[in-house]
């Protein structure tokens, strides 16, 4: 959200005035928000159960391709394929549905919905490469409505670890060669009070183990703390000036609030 903006929702019945919305919170991972306009007796849509579904359901996906010259557009599809593992634009992994039903610029954000109308999804990632047509991703709605219900009760998504650290991503296994150290997660900052804090990691530091288990990159750290819950307490090894020790790490809850 920039300073100044303003969301603006406008219903089909009603196109001519649209309402102000505010913003409940939003989820970076998963490019989830919760608004909340002021109107009354708005229908409500039917949720389905995205852990029910199979390949070759019909999938129809609802949104606003090109704005709202196209409000409230169709298409149709199968699902043809689940729990398919996409990384998105800010490198978090998703599991997602996919769907040969176009998903197009504006539709993202919008439902796709089951032969009974109800929502099985929330429309997300297209990919767009060449070689590949007609794949379409939506988050399921069981995950969507879990962060959703999460956001508006706490106003983030509750129940994340946290290591504390944000990292330093131009280091690779070239510059750890170059600098003769080893492959790992180059911390950059450690956050105040969290569990890396409390552990005494520092800046500076190279993660080369967690939980027992070699880490040579971020997504291979990030893969096992998501394992985890808060409270969890993480032998983590960590390499500082030539030599190597191993500190308890209590994982915090993350707290991205918007």
């Amino acid at each position: 959200m920039t300073n100044n903006a303003k969301i603006e929702v406008f219903l089909p019945n009603q196109k001519d005035t649209p309402y102000i919305a505010t913003v409940v919170g939003t989820d970076y991972r998963t490019d989830l928000a919760v608004i909340k306009i002021d109107a009354k007796n708005l229908p409500v849509a039917e949720i389905g159960d995205s852990d029910k579904l199979k390949v070759g359901e019909l999938a129809v996906a609802i949104g606003n391709p090109g704005g709202l010259e196209y409000m409230g557009s169709v298409t149709v599809g199968v699902i043809s394929g689940l729990n398919r593992t996409i990384k998105s634009e800010n490198g978090n992994e998703l599991k997602l549905i996919q769907t040969d039903a176009a998903i197009n610029p504006g539709n993202s954000g919008g439902a796709l919905v089951n032969s009974k109308g109800q929502v099985i999804g929330v429309n997300s990632v297209k990919v767009v490469a060449q070689g590949f047509e007609g794949l379409g991703f939506a988050i399921p709605i069981n995950e969507a409505v879990k962060i959703t219900d999460s956001l508006i009760e706490y106003k983030y998504v509750k129940g994340r670890p946290f290591i504390g650290i944000r990292p330093d991503t131009s280091f690779n296994k070239a510059l750890a060669q170059r600098y003769n150290v080893p492959e790992g997660v180059l911390v950059r900052e450690v956050i105040p009070f969290t569990g890396a804090y409390k552990a005494g990691i520092q800046v500076g530091d190279i993660i080369t183990k967690f939980d027992g288990q070699k880490v040579t990159s971020l997504d291979e750290l990030n893969e096992i703390k998501n394992k985890h819950k808060p409270g969890d307490v993480v032998q983590v090894e960590i390499y500082r000036n030539g030599q190597t020790r191993t500190v308890n790490l209590e994982l915090s809850e993350e707290q991205e609030q918007n």
